[in-house]
């Protein structure tokens, strides 16, 4: 929707008015955020998308947006913290802004993710370096803030006419008819994932959509039972064959990152299963993912939220008429109340 609505502002600008942009995005969204953007951008050209070192003359140009990681700006000791230190070829983001503006353009500034970064003491300075004439908040649970120009809510439901989000969440399906035996919950709820991931490649090859599903498996938040939790996780998955080695499972966790995951956003990536605390809770694009299993406690509402999200988009931002089931997302879990609004 941001793509669309900066290509109108190119598109259906006055002649005496020109735009730079600046998109901040936290952790490494910043790389998913101008991928998308120039994919969007292909056919008609009509915006640059462009890192810090891409730029020329030292400024931003026309039509240009210049895409920054917010952490890596805030971070001393980085070399990426050029953008804020004076340097001899003046080369940083204060000399940036300037050039840009005395070349005549207007800056507008866009803060993905604006819930988690906008409100801070680096973030007011940041802003107040850029000074753009609009800065654009992003963000599925913004902050609704004061002495602000204004702000646009999206409907829910007109987000699902357009057929780019799933159209409900299905929390444990068929559960109430298990019995646990000699299996653990986990193992329980691991092994029914599973199966509804299975159900779902079979629909989607059904509808000639070359889509693999995938499954995250969230692990709780308690240090102390991480590890042991994923290397249980990690037992229960190899028993059905699903392993880092024949490239099925992929982990994402601060400590273990699997070599898989640059490709694990494609549609056809041959990973099944995904294992993660928090690092995707953010903002992180991957239309494929179907089915969340939760081990840890939701503590707070907007976490929920950005978690579900999740799995919440439409891989080919249509909905399937042969299978209903693919416009579903699916939550599996064995905590013993949990509600998804």
């Amino acid at each position: 929707m941001v793509s669309e609505l900066l290509k109108e502002i190119v598109r259906d600008r006055q002649d005496e008015n020109k735009f730079s942009f600046v998109w901040v995005s936290v952790r490494m969204l910043h790389e998913q955020s101008k991928d998308k953007l120039e994919e969007y951008y292909q056919d008609d050209r009509l915006l640059k998308c462009s890192y810090f070192e891409d730029l020329e003359d030292r400024k931003i140009a026309e039509n240009e947006v210049l895409f920054i990681n917010w952490h890596s700006i805030n971070r001393t000791g980085n070399t990426i913290s050029i953008f804020m230190r004076d340097n001899e070829q003046d080369n940083n983001l204060n000399s940036v802004i300037k050039n840009t503006k005395d070349d005549g353009r207007t800056i507008i500034l866009i803060i993905d993710e604006s819930h988690n970064t906008a409100s801070s003491d680096k973030s007011k300075e940041l802003i107040e370096i850029i000074s753009p004439k609009i800065t654009l908040e992003v963000s599925a649970t913004p902050q609704i803030k004061e002495n602000i120009g204004g702000w646009v809510r999206v409907e829910l439901s007109n987000v699902k006419e357009e057929e780019m989000i799933k159209s409900e969440i299905s929390v444990n399906p068929e559960f109430l008819d298990i019995k646990l035996g000699t299996k653990s919950s986990d193992e329980i709820v691991i092994e029914e994932s599973l199966k509804k991931r299975e159900e779902l490649a079979k629909m989607y090859a059904t509808e000639k959509a070359k889509i693999n599903p995938l499954m995250l498996i969230q692990l709780p938040d308690n240090k102390a039972g991480l590890m042991s939790k994923k290397e249980d996780v990690i037992k229960i998955l190899a028993k059905k064959g699903i392993t880092e080695k024949n490239g099925k499972l992929a982990i994402w966790l601060s400590e273990d990152k699997s070599e898989t995951l640059p490709d694990i956003e494609k549609n056809t990536s041959e990973v099944e299963v995904l294992i993660f605390k928090q690092a995707i809770a953010l903002g992180w694009d991957c239309p494929r993912a179907s089915i969340l299993v939760i081990f840890r406690e939701l503590k707070s509402f907007t976490f929920t939220i950005q978690t579900i999200g999740r799995i919440m988009r439409m891989p080919e931002l249509k909905y399937y008429s042969k299978e209903p089931e693919l416009n579903k997302g699916f939550v599996f879990t064995n905590l013993p109340n949990i509600e998804i609004t």
